[in-house]
């Protein structure tokens, strides 16, 4: 049984890590930086000066901070992550007949926010996201360097959902968080038009997961129609030979709790750009910021239901399980925990745009993006200890197991983006920005799940900019971005697929899902001299 429950723990913990990584990671992109000037203009500012933030967006502008500049940030926000669940008409077919599904016909809708605490551990509820941040930046006078570091979350999205949720079997706790905690920079001026700059980010990559398992297919059918059949009979005389009834095992029987914890507390990057401004109305940027090649490093608890522990207890008492004695050969386990660590790619990512003020007052932004999600073709779990079925399972699939570790094909893309801002200048004090960035989603229709819901999505940005005094600049941004999608049953086999290999994982096996995600990002920026 442990063997057993072993591989269908993995398999699992692979199948959701990996989905959450892709959508989640395409979701937070630039969207929980920080930057109230880049999320007003739609993050259209790889040609354009963000103050501090341009450790990110392009450290070659980091030339224009003259002086002696400190920044403190405020970033807060809240998701609305929503998820129905439809019964198309014959469903229960696949399960031979079996409909019981509370799920059928049910929403979902996760709004509570989580972050992850470095040093603490695990998933934190909060009302709502709210982050203080900070930088500063040193050009000594007369200087053609600027120095700076700045302190921002690449990644910062976590949701939770209520215990009796329909879609806390594709989590009911998430947190994926990457925090750059320093990121020593340096630009360089070549000359009046030109300027360089790189800078290195030290982060903490973080993902942590709750959720409840169940596995609906044809198998699992099959039990629930043959204990609907046997386990009413008083003094049944075939549980001596097969006992399947110490436990409910049906289509839709809460199976087990898994909980996840997985860090790195230090994994670099570098970003390296450049900034051509040739006159007074145009402007040319661009910049490349690494992949960061992590291994991931935790510990996972699975918490298995009394209708499961139950049905191989019974099982074990019989005939066949006395028989087949390698089913439960280290006994029955209610818990199993150990440690498991995951090799992640943090993809690469490229931004190149123009600015170009057509009128003195009026200045528009366009950049154009790729970012590197096929890094994420496969992904590879490896655990603490030799597991047999590891070891039979890589004598016929040699590629995707050895004893100690199995690689799940994920298939993700990579993906071009656009983006355009618009800035209108009111006074000597006063902007006012908008913008706009459509963002395609780098996972295919065919592994979409409500895990990471996420199709293609749109982004909007509203803020404006106001300089203080001669010293003090204030920055206000705000973002809207929305996301839907439609997964028909039988469509992905991350979620709704029912063929009798698709146990692990298809949690909503047969239901038609349909998916919408909102998010409100607030940002406010206050930079002066010290």
């Amino acid at each position: 049984m442990k063997t057993r429950i072993s591989l269908l723990t993995r398999a699992v913990l692979g199948g959701v890590l990996f989905s959450a990584s892709a959508a989640h990671a395409q979701l937070a992109q630039n969207l929980t930086i920080g930057s109230p000037k880049a999320m007003a203009l739609g993050n259209a500012v790889t040609a354009d000066f963000t103050g501090i933030d341009s450790v990110h967006y392009n450290p070659a502008a980091l030339t224009k901070l003259k002086g002696r500049q400190t920044t403190v940030k405020f970033i807060t926000g809240m998701m609305d992550i929503r998820a129905e669940f439809d019964a198309p008409a014959g469903y229960g077919a696949n399960f031979l007949g079996l409909r019981n599904d509370s799920v059928a016909n049910s929403s979902s809708r996760a709004g509570s926010a989580m972050m992850y605490l470095p040093g603490v551990g695990g998933a934190t509820e909060l009302p709502m996201l709210f982050a203080p941040l900070a930088g500063l930046s040193i050009n000594p006078p007369g200087s053609k360097l600027t120095f700076a570091t700045n302190m921002y979350t690449p990644q910062a999205l976590g949701f939770a959902r209520d215990d009796d949720d329909p879609g806390r079997y594709q989590g009911k706790e998430l947190v994926l968080q990457r925090l750059t905690y320093f990121s020593p920079s340096l630009a360089y001026q070549v000359n009046d038009e030109l300027s360089v700059g790189m800078s290195i980010g030290f982060s903490h990559q973080a993902m942590a997961l709750n959720q409840d398992f169940r596995a609906p297919g044809i198998l699992t059918g099959f039990v629930g129609v043959a204990q609907d059949a046997l386990c009413l009979v008083d003094n049944n005389p075939f549980e001596i030979f097969l006992n399947i009834c110490g436990g409910e095992l049906g289509p839709f029987t809460d199976i087990a709790n898994i909980d996840i914890d997985m860090q790195q507390t230090l994994s670099p990057t570098w970003n390296l750009g450049f900034l051509w401004e040739p006159n007074d109305w145009f402007a040319l940027g661009a910049v490349y910021q690494s992949e960061a090649r992590m291994r991931l490093k935790g510990q996972y608890v699975v918490d298995y239901s009394q209708n499961w522990q139950g049905f191989w207890q019974g099982l074990d008492s019989s005939f066949i399980g006395a028989v087949f004695s390698t089913i439960t050969p280290d006994g029955l386990f209610d818990k199993e925990r150990g440690n498991v660590s995951l090799n992640m790619t943090y993809p690469a990512h490229f931004a190149s745009g123009i600015k170009f003020k057509p009128h003195d007052r009026w200045q528009i932004n366009l950049d154009v993006k790729w970012t590197d999600y096929a890094a994420w073709d496969q992904f590879e779990l490896e655990f603490d200890r030799q597991l047999d079925i590891l070891t039979i399972a890589s004598l016929f699939s040699p590629k995707n197991a050895t004893s100690t570790s199995i690689i799940l094909d994920r298939g993700y893309e990579s993906v071009w983006s656009w983006a355009v801002g618009v800035e209108y200048q009111v006074n000597d004090r006063l902007s006012l920005r908008a913008g706009y960035e459509p963002r395609p989603s780098a996972i295919p229709g065919n592994k979409a799940d409500v895990l990471a819901p996420l199709g293609d999505a749109k982004l909007y940005g509203v803020g404006l900019g106001y300089q203080w005094d001669k010293d003090t600049v204030i920055d206000l941004g705000f973002n809207y971005l929305v996301s839907k999608q439609d997964i028909p049953a039988r469509s992905s086999c991350n979620i709704n697929c029912s063929t009798i290999d698709s146990m692990v994982y298809n949690p909503y096996a047969d239901l038609d899902v349909k998916t919408s995600v909102k998010a409100y990002v607030l940002a406010l920026t206050y930079r002066t001299t010290f």
